[in-house]
């Protein structure tokens, strides 16, 4: 078969992976039997073994890392270990819960009575291991967001965006991850569900670093054009330097353009060394082309 034979053959061959396609996610609306019917697979379905590997490495570097910073005497997968973490901010909460998934992934998969099995399209590990039963039933795409989890928590940690913004992001994954983990059971028996603080499109955002701002008593009016007022549309990240200070604020935080004065404080830019100034990796995204002097406007 020739190249471009592969290419009508398996639209996925050949794009690099910078390519984001839309995100088709399973949501079940109501309780009811499935109705929706489908062919035959041609082959037996395989577990994604590959993927469980790449996850449970990712578990030793998210188990050592955590140790770190919280060092402990416990044994890094013990359920002591676990109950054991901080959980006072919304971050530290979420990861504290994907400490356990990742650990009871790691579990299965590293022990001789591990089991890892599709069935219906599902990816069900379990085992007894000790004197526990653990059980671990999720979808591929809730395989991804462990891993984009982890990965965000790295980044995140030294990043300029408030712990506000981070913690927001980072429930709104754990929420979507529950809706791809079909069963689960370790000594705590079932993951903790957060209270969703609201509407907050993790998936993509829109950077704008010259917002107008307006200080109008106890809030901070921001000027959104109206073609630009759809949160769910243009989920805008405003880059804004009030009081002197560089803050982040995300559009879902506003209430009709607005902010209280009093909550600025928890959008205030983790900035390192001028509370202004951005890091140099932010150049790229605000870059700007210089008009160029007697030049026609395309």
């Amino acid at each position: 078969m020739g190249f471009t034979s592969k290419l009508f053959a398996n639209p996925d061959f050949g794009w690099s992976n910078k390519v984001r396609l839309p995100e088709h996610r399973q949501i079940e609306l109501y309780t009811k039997p499935r109705i929706l019917t489908f062919d035959e697979p041609p082959l037996p379905e395989e577990a994604p073994l590959e993927r469980i590997a790449a996850l449970a490495r990712a578990a030793v570097v998210f188990e050592a890392t955590l140790a770190g910073l919280y060092p402990t005497e416990l044994p890094l997968t013990s359920w002591a270990r676990a109950k054991d973490l901080p959980k006072t901010t919304m971050v530290e909460k979420v990861a504290l819960q994907l400490h356990r998934v990742t650990r009871i992934l790691r579990l299965i998969a590293f022990h001789p009575h591990g089991q890892v099995e599709m069935r219906n399209g599902v990816i069900c590990m379990g085992g007894v291991i000790g004197k526990e039963v653990y059980y671990f039933d999720i979808t591929a795409a809730g395989l991804d967001l462990i891993e984009t989890m982890v990965a965000y928590w790295f980044s995140a940690r030294d990043s300029v965006y408030p712990e506000s913004y981070v913690g927001w992001v980072f429930s709104e994954m754990f929420f979507d991850l529950g809706g791809d983990i079909r069963r689960y059971s370790d000594e705590g028996r079932t993951l903790y569900q957060f209270q969703r603080k609201g509407p907050f499109n993790r998936h993509f955002r829109f950077d704008c670093d010259n917002p107008k701002t307006t200080f109008e008593g106890d809030f901070v009016q921001i000027d959104i054009p109206a073609p630009y007022r759809d949160s769910a549309r243009y989920a805008i990240d405003f880059f804004a330097v009030l009081h002197d200070v560089l803050h982040i604020i995300p559009v879902e935080a506003l209430k009709d353009g607005k902010i209280a004065v009093a909550d600025l404080p928890k959008w205030e830019a983790r900035a390192k060394k001028d509370p202004m100034s951005l890091p140099a990796a932010f150049r790229k995204k605000f870059g700007r082309l210089k008009p160029s002097i007697n030049q026609p406007m395309t």
